[in-house]
């Protein structure tokens, strides 16, 4: 059985205005773990010629996001091809993330269009994982008609072998490919097609379908926060994927130890009382395989009285969702190569850091800093200094 709490950062709301709260939800596990998911995601990625630049570029960081949407017990297998087929990661779990984000990186682009070839590869390992009562989301990017066989049929019929122990294929198509071959595999396998017109496109339909995959088998939490009383929901802590302003996290399993989920609400302003401004579900399988729910709800009292709004806050939340705020932005700055704004954000969570008064935020934010330090002195490069912080971040 998994418990969960969720606190708020006031007690208190405007009544008249909208109202920043800042939340953290812990959940954890009081009967031992939950049996690890023996469903898969599977990347097969275009890496010919045709992909390169930019094409290539949001191929992989649609990738990435994918592979961090997975829980630690999920199985993940990574493939690109071109003339040939690489098999990067074969099936394992995800819990070794640098060492799968690192694989993707080092994709290049060259050569043909070989997509048979390089299908009928994962179907033969992915049968292989399936034969341990597994089932496999296959998600196809490609960009070109196939080099090796043109033959419709020939993909329907493997699509249609692979649906036969539980391979669904996701096939994303952008700039110049056959479409007719991609709608006919996703068809065959009770899967899905996609064009994508743009990189939001692209990162959509991965996160989306990694998160699907990460909790078919029916064993890993899904947490789902639901706005009621509240505007936009933003989450500092986690990856999550945003429908509808619902947002979803693949929790993966959760053990003993705490697993939090930190971010913010705006509450909107109304009448005066009581009202719950969010609502968290929790939805997982316990290890007797029986369905469980839990309702955590973000209560709070709406109030004319501005004196109990400010008055009535957890200093201590607030320090620690800032701090994770502002690291999840020096992240993004660093991707983008803003180093002199991580920079100062990077200054600003130091003194969140010292504000909570939590060795392990300000050891955090001490290494970060290293981290720029040493970019700037160009001992590293952007990249590494991307990765690097975001090892820090999950910490």
């Amino acid at each position: 059985m998994i418990e969960g709490e969720i606190i708020g950062s006031n007690t208190y709301c405007f009544s008249d205005t909208l109202t920043k709260i800042y939340y953290q939800i812990k959940l954890k596990s009081s009967g031992g773990s939950l049996a690890p998911s023996r469903s898969a995601i599977a990347i097969l990625i275009d890496r010919s010629g045709s992909m390169h630049g930019e094409k290539l570029n949001d191929a992989k960081e649609a990738a990435k996001l994918a592979v961090n949407a997975l829980g630690s017990n999920n199985f993940i297998s990574l493939y690109s091809f071109s003339t040939k087929t690489d098999n990067l990661v074969p099936f394992t779990k995800a819990g070794s993330k640098d060492k799968i984000l690192n694989s993707i990186d080092r994709i290049k682009a060259s050569g043909g269009t070989f997509m048979y070839n390089a299908l009928d590869e994962v179907f033969h390992d992915a049968k292989d994982f399936s034969s341990d009562g597994g089932s496999v989301t296959l998600i196809v990017l490609t960009d070109g008609q196939p080099s090796d066989v043109g033959d419709v049929q020939r993909y329907e019929q493997l699509a249609a072998a692979g649906s036969e122990f539980g391979m669904k294929i996701v096939c994303i198509g952008i700039g110049d490919y056959d479409e007719t071959i991609l709608k006919a595999m996703a068809d065959a396998s009770n899967g899905d097609f996609i064009n994508a017109i743009d990189r939001n496109s692209i990162t959509a339909a991965f996160t989306k379908y990694a998160s699907e995959a990460a909790t078919s088998g029916g064993t890993s939490a899904v947490l789902k926060l639901i706005p009621r009383e509240s505007g936009a929901i933003e989450i500092y802590d986690q990856t999550f994927s945003m429908d509808d302003g619902i947002a979803t996290i693949n929790m993966g399993t959760v053990g003993s130890d705490p697993i939090n989920v930190t971010g913010s609400v705006s509450i909107k302003g109304g009448a005066e009382g009581n009202i719950t401004g969010m609502q968290a579900v929790l939805t997982y399988r316990d290890n007797d395989g029986s369905p469980k729910e839990n309702k955590l709800n973000l209560s709070l009292t709406r109030t004319k009285n501005s004196e109990l709004v400010v008055s009535n806050v957890n200093k201590e939340l607030i320090n620690e969702a800032r701090l994770k705020m502002q690291m999840g932005q020096v992240e993004y700055l660093i991707a983008k190569g803003d180093f002199d704004s991580a920079t100062r954000i990077s200054r600003q969570a130091m003194d969140s850091a010292n504000a909570t008064k939590k060795r392990e935020f300000i050891e955090a934010t001490k290494r970060l800093d290293r981290v720029l330090d040493d970019s700037k002195n160009g001992n590293i490069d952007k990249k590494e200094a991307y990765n690097q912080t975001t090892r820090i971040k999950r910490q």
